[in-house]
């Protein structure tokens, strides 16, 4: 299982760390490859995204931990604590089935988002350059509340 969290500004370990800490507080944070010794772990790797999310945190989640709320909490905690904005899945939030949905998080705000069509979501080494300029930013719908976030439209999958 894995999931990720883009960031707009360079996250610091320490601050993932915390962010995990919160809502993982048993996971071990490995910042590597996966190996023999991977119990109860999730493994982090920092990406870059020529997008307004220029920094993605892509994960490996050998915990018992759920990718999907993980993922929600870990991208709020990172919008508060660095005074920014962060992306993460929002598939389970949306109207309809869609892997297009996201949520963009502004300083603990969260917006429901669509990441079809944009830098973020589908800049490829294998687009020309007139695909990559009809690329836009993500686009967001409409902002999301306490209670829209605690009951998503439809139940993540275990």
């Amino acid at each position: 299982m894995s999931f990720y969290v883009g960031v707009s500004v360079e996250p610091s370990r320490e601050a993932v760390a915390a962010a995990f800490a919160q809502h993982a507080p048993d996971a071990r944070l490995r910042w590597c490859d996966i190996d023999e010794d991977c119990e109860s772990a999730i493994f982090i790797e920092l990406c870059v995204n020529k997008s307004e999310f220029p920094f993605v945190l892509g994960t490996i989640n050998l915990t018992a931990y759920d990718c999907y709320r993980l993922g929600m909490g870990i991208a709020r905690e990172l919008s508060i604590a660095l005074r920014c904005r962060t992306v993460c899945d929002g598939t389970w939030h949306g109207s309809f089935s869609s892997p297009f949905w996201c949520l963009v998080w502004d300083q603990g705000q969260a917006y429901l988002g669509v990441d079809a069509g944009t830098v973020f979501g589908d800049d490829a080494p294998e687009l020309t350059a007139q695909e990559r300029a009809q690329l836009g930013p993500i686009k967001l719908l409409h902002p999301l509340t306490p209670e829209q976030l605690a009951q998503p439209e439809r139940e993540p999958a275990p």
